[in-house]
């Protein structure tokens, strides 16, 4: 039709038949458009200072040293510094445990944890009636390593299960223990301490005691929780768990078990022992 041609038309195929293209349109501002014009007037309630410049009398200023800025003499940081004397005791000073402290611990009120002082010092053994002695197997006794001992102290008057550890063990502070020996260990506190008698709040009549060598609190932990997994019927891990939370604690005795470890005594602990069945 004819408004289609003229359609067509007004709209040509290609952009290069209408060249150049129109100017864009230039939008004056609105100001301009309405004829209004402003003004910005700032009244400061302060005079201006007066710099000084090619103009000022004084001229610009030469560098003398009355012109520099003054310093103020600094105070020293470190006045005192050199009047405390070397002797003078600092208020966190850390003093660490001796050596042969025993550092006994309570982990129930029947159960106790130490280190061993020698064969002869035995006074920390004083008030328990079972003791489970781990110790370095020599060759000048009669016991061997990884050998295990149960017999009637009748000078200390206790009952005594003694567990020697291998030669290699003083220089490796880890698990030393045979599962053998871990099971003796489990049964030997399980037949005097079962699990009605472990739960009193207070016990005396039967205390049980774990002594180690110095610096080896993983054999005792060790042994401490393959027994309470045992009673408790309750993983290792979390028992071990249960005691690194305990505030009462001393952190020497945290923390020594890794997680293998842990494992290994969970495993003993759910083995077969003559106790299950009395």
């Amino acid at each position: 039709t004819k408004s289609r041609s003229d359609a067509i038309t007004l709209y040509p195929s290609s952009p290069l038949k209408v060249f150049p293209p129109p100017a864009p349109v230039i939008r004056r501002p609105l100001r301009e458009r309405c004829g209004v014009s402003l003004t910005l007037h700032i009244d400061a309630p302060f005079k201006p200072a007066k710099v000084p410049g090619p103009w000022s009398p004084k001229g610009h200023l030469q560098p003398h040293r009355n012109h520099l800025p003054r310093r103020r003499n600094p105070k020293p940081c470190f006045a005192t510094f050199h009047e405390k004397s070397a002797s003078t005791p600092t208020p966190y000073a850390f003093n660490p445990p001796k050596a042969e402290e025993p550092r006994l611990q309570a982990i129930i009120p029947a159960l106790w944890v130490a280190f061993a002082r020698s064969d002869t010092d035995r006074a920390h053994e004083a008030g328990f009636s079972h003791v489970v002695e781990i110790c370095y197997a020599s060759t000048t006794t009669a016991y061997d390593a990884g050998s295990s001992e149960r017999y009637w102290d009748g000078d200390a008057k206790v009952q005594r299960l003694r567990l020697a550890l291998p030669e290699p063990a003083r220089s490796n502070q880890r698990l030393a223990l045979s599962d053998a020996q871990l099971r003796a260990a489990r049964d030997f506190i399980a037949e005097c301490l079962p699990r009605d008698v472990a739960a009193l709040p207070e016990q005396s009549a039967v205390r049980v005691l774990v002594t180690v060598p110095q610096g080896r609190p993983t054999d005792a932990m060790c042994l401490v929780g393959c027994y309470l997994a045992f009673v408790a019927e309750q993983s290792a891990e979390a028992i071990l768990r249960c005691i690194d939370e305990e505030e009462s604690v001393e952190s020497v005795w945290k923390g020594e078990v890794s997680g293998d470890e842990a494992e290994r005594i969970d495993r003993v602990a759910r083995s077969w022992s003559w106790l299950s069945s009395v």
